[in-house]
């Protein structure tokens, strides 16, 4: 097809869009409240992903050293715990560290800890180790059993667990969700763009009696779709960026005490809208072409 045609077909399309301004109103319209809802819920699902993957950087095991556990001993299991899988910070604490920090916790009452020295301490070595994910807990205290000079591993299995569990939850129910609201903005603009299409298919059944090709009336259909797209998503985006950027300031300006929210660090603006911008875009286009070819597709046959 020669660029020419390419050029008409795209200045009808852009044409068509203007002249039914009622129905490219309506169209855009919906386009831009389903990516509106579908940009919120993406939202709250990324953060929600964010804190949950807090919650799972926070998870950690300790381990605790046998008295008679030698030096050369504890250096070579250093090295080997720094081999495991899922391991993303490990410590080692003294027991002279491990009496100091008891110390400071007990504030005020620390002179009752006085008779504690080197000499009588009775806290162990230990290793303190934070973990990528809860997956890797059972894996990690298996391990670490394994050794003779281990005498204990703790971990708040509950905690592991219910971290664990929410997070599956959430990754599950926000797909979930996405899917759902997207399914919905495909009706709705294949809907909205049908009756634009069934306004005028006069046109369509004459321009086939002429001779036309299917796909020289399909394209500028598909454009006024793309364009009709493209206006929804922009318009979309203004306004979730809108909104999350308002609700980042109120949040951020809350005090702690009166908002229990706050305890939540919401990610930034731009760690969020980029990926919703461009996800719009995608959507907003491919579902306002394919809501046209599916539209139109029933007025060619003649």
């Amino acid at each position: 097809m020669k660029l020419r045609t390419w050029k008409r077909m795209a200045k009808q399309g852009f044409h068509n869009v203007f002249r039914n301004r009622i129905m490219s109103l309506a169209s855009v319209s919906a386009i831009a409240a389903a990516l509106f809802v579908l940009g919120l819920v993406l939202m709250v699902v990324m953060n929600i992903n964010n804190i949950v993957a807090s919650l799972e950087s926070k998870v950690e095991v300790t381990i605790f050293l046998k008295s008679e556990a030698q030096r050369l001993d504890i250096q070579s299991l250093e090295r080997q715990i720094k081999s495991w899988e899922g391991i993303s910070e490990l410590r080692f604490v003294s027991k002279q560290e491990a009496l100091n920090t008891w110390k400071e916790e007990w504030g005020d009452k620390k002179y009752l800890l006085d008779g504690y020295h080197a000499g009588n301490n009775p806290l162990p070595d230990s290793f303190h180790i934070k973990l990528e994910k809860p997956e890797y807990v059972a894996d990690i205290v298996e391990k670490a059993n394994a050794f003779k000079m281990v005498e204990k591993v703790q971990y708040s299995k509950d905690v592991v667990d219910s971290i664990s569990s929410i997070a599956s939850t959430t990754r599950i129910f926000g797909l979930i969700i996405v899917a759902v609201l997207i399914a919905m903005a495909m009706i709705i603009i294949h809907n909205t763009i049908r009756i634009s299409v069934y306004s005028r298919r006069r046109e369509v059944n004459i321009m086939k009696y002429i001779g036309a090709t299917d796909w020289y009336i399909r394209w500028p259909f598909l454009m006024e779709g793309m364009v009709l797209g493209l206006f929804g998503a922009v318009i979309s985006g203004g306004l979730t960026a809108g909104v999350y950027s308002m609700l980042v300031s109120r949040m951020s300006g809350s005090p702690v005490q009166s908002n229990l929210l706050s305890l939540f660090q919401l990610l930034p603006l731009e760690r969020v809208m980029y990926p919703v911008s461009a996800l719009f875009l995608l959507v907003g286009v491919m579902v306002g072409t394919t809501a046209s070819l599916l539209s139109i597709s029933r007025h060619l046959r003649v």
